[in-house]
Formats: C-alpha cells, structure tokens, sequence
C-alpha cells in the first residue's frame, strides 16, 4: 500500500513503529510511505546523518521523497541518478530511501505518479547571506537583531531548491507521452492559483515564482486522479482534487477534511466558557470550557486540546482534543432546543 505525509525536517517519529501503533497504522513490508518533500535527511555528513540512514535501513517499507526547499542540494546531488519503476531516482539509503527527481512518471503498485520537487523558501526574511561577503557578519547581526529569518548560501540554502529550465522541459516531455494523464502527482509547492487560496486561509508569505507558475501551467493540461502536497505546515483538503499534507499519514485516496472543519494548531475553535459536547472514552458529556491549550499539550502536539468542567459531576476533565468536541448547538441541533436549554439550566 502507499502512504502519504508533508514535512519532516529531520524529524522521523511519526514514521517510527510507536508511532504506527499508536493511530492503528499498520505499514510494513511491501509499503510505500511518499513524503511531500523537506524529508531533511541530507543536510549534513555528520553522525546523526549516519545514525538515521542505519535508522532506516532496518525499517521494513521504503521511504520515497521528492525535493523540498530544506534539502542540501549539494550531498544530494552526490548520489547518482539510477532508473527505478520508470523515472530517474537517486538511493541514499538503498532501496529504502528513494528520491524521486523532478519531472518524473513512476509506476508504482499499477498506479502513475508524477513527480515535481522544490519550492522558494519563505524564511528569508533577513537575507540570502554570502559568508565570502564583506557584510556578511554586518547582515547576521542586522537579521539576529530584527529577530528576522535568514539563510547562508551553500550551508542552509541552494539555488537549486527551485527548478531549472530541463527539468522543467524533461516533465513536459515526460507527461507528452501519456498524453498528460497521470494517476497521482507528488509535489512540494502547489500551482500558484491554488497557493493563493492556500494563503488566504493560514498565515503565510508564499508568493508566485517559476515554480508555481509551472505547476499552474501543468494544472491547465494534466489529467489526474488526486494532488498531493506539503510546504505550507497544515494538514486538510483544499478541494476535492488537492491534498494539502504535514504531519498527517493517510493512505492513497483516504479523505482529510476541508478547511476549516479541521483542528489548526494555535488556531482553537473553542474559547474560555464555551458550552460543548465532548466524548470521554465511550460516553458523551457535556461541560464549559475552563482551559484553552491553543498549541497542544505534553501529550500531544497534533491539534489543540481543552480542560472542561462537567459541573454535575464536580470534574474537570483535561486535555479533551478539539476533534472530541462539539459546539453544543451543533451537537443538539435546532430541533432539540428545549432540552439544551433544559440541560443549561440544570
């Protein structure tokens, strides 16, 4: 089976076996895991690089990934291209750690999968900074001062995180011979109309670059099954066609609920005094909320949780995640009105 997530970033516990067993994921031989690219592997040559790969290798499925903006272009470009299930790829870790380059149609269990890597990225607000320059610790101290973002070029940012004018073309000619249909298509960034949307929702600063260009140029002649995606640090469906993905694992085809119907980190639903109706192993209750934990708690760090006092029962139930809960005119409905205000009361 393949499974599908966003961003790693270095960070592998949610693809570890506690991890699995813990949202009933069973992944294992034979399975695919694609992440949506910044896996984050290949950053330095040191022992934690060294430590991950053996870390991998003794998992049972394989890690398939495409570029993102958080990648060192340069030890990955030291891996050479080799043909695998009919697109150019690279192994970092043999046949468990696959990079699957830019512009590619994968067959992989009887399905096609377009691939396109990369994004600009959008923490560069205190500079690209060039170590050989003159200003260069001039501009550290500025961005460090401003408390701004910035990056250093060959150590922590590549020019190469966005795509050249042949790999570009390689896709093109690529999707020609399908005749622009696909089943699947695995990318970093988005189409840039679709980016916009994106960023009309969450608080971002992504803006149109050659890249989302050339993914909105491709949204305009593919015909595919479902898009899927990472970059932008949420986990929902912006439409019925696109999968926006990060800290999510969900299998090939498996439904994520559109914005706005999903918990958002340090965006809580609920406030201080709100009346819900939650779930507290098989029972259902209902309470005022007491606590908002608008990032999570030590238990969790997937969605916001909330303390909420059921007063009849002299209890404060803590840590209730978002999904548990129900405004409680959602939970009764119009039609019950008067026992809610009933239940109120009492």
């Amino acid at each position: 089976m393949v499974y599908l997530t966003g961003d790693t970033h270095n960070e592998f516990t949610r693809l570890s076996n506690k991890y699995f067993k813990k949202y009933d994921l069973e992944i294992g031989e034979n399975d695919y895991i694609i992440v949506c690219g910044d896996l984050g592997l290949c950053w330095s040559k040191d022992k934690t690089f060294e430590w991950n790969c053996k870390w991998f290798a003794e998992k049972p499925y394989t890690l398939l990934w495409v570029q993102g903006n958080h990648e060192n272009y340069d030890m990955i470009d030291e891996y050479p291209i080799e043909k695998w299930h009919g697109g150019k790829v690279r192994h970092i870790v043999r046949d468990k750690v696959i990079l699957l380059e830019r512009g590619q149609i994968f067959n992989i269990e009887g399905k096609t999968f377009f691939t396109f890597g990369g994004a600009s990225s959008h923490d560069t607000q205190g500079g690209i900074l060039d170590r050989t320059s003159c200003e260069f610790e001039f501009m550290v101290q500025r961005a460090r001062s401003l408390y701004l973002p910035y990056r250093i070029i060959g150590e922590s940012w590549w020019s190469q995180e966005l795509p050249s004018e042949e790999e570009m073309q390689e896709g093109l000619l690529n999707l020609q011979k399908t005749d622009y249909k696909v089943d699947y298509v695995i990318t970093h960034c988005c189409a840039t109309e679709l980016q916009n949307k994106i960023m009309s929702y969450v608080d971002g600063n992504s803006k149109p670059d050659i890249l989302t260009d050339y993914l909105q140029e491709l949204e305009s002649k593919l015909e595919y099954k479902h898009w899927y995606f990472g970059h932008y640090h949420h986990d929902f469906n912006v439409d019925e066609n696109h999968t926006l993905l990060y800290k999510k694992i969900i299998s090939l085809d498996e439904q994520l609920p559109e914005y706005g119907r999903v918990p958002i980190i340090g965006m809580p639903k609920f406030k201080r005094n709100d009346m819900v109706v939650f779930k507290f192993r098989d029972d259902e209750k209902c309470g005022m909320i007491q606590i908002v934990d608008a990032y999570g708690t030590f238990e969790q760090d997937d969605e916001p949780s909330y303390d909420i006092c059921v007063e009849e029962e002299n209890c404060l139930y803590k840590h209730i995640r978002e999904t548990a809960i129900k405004a409680i005119f959602d939970a009764f409905g119009s039609e019950n009105m008067e026992k809610l205000m009933i239940l109120i009361i009492l």
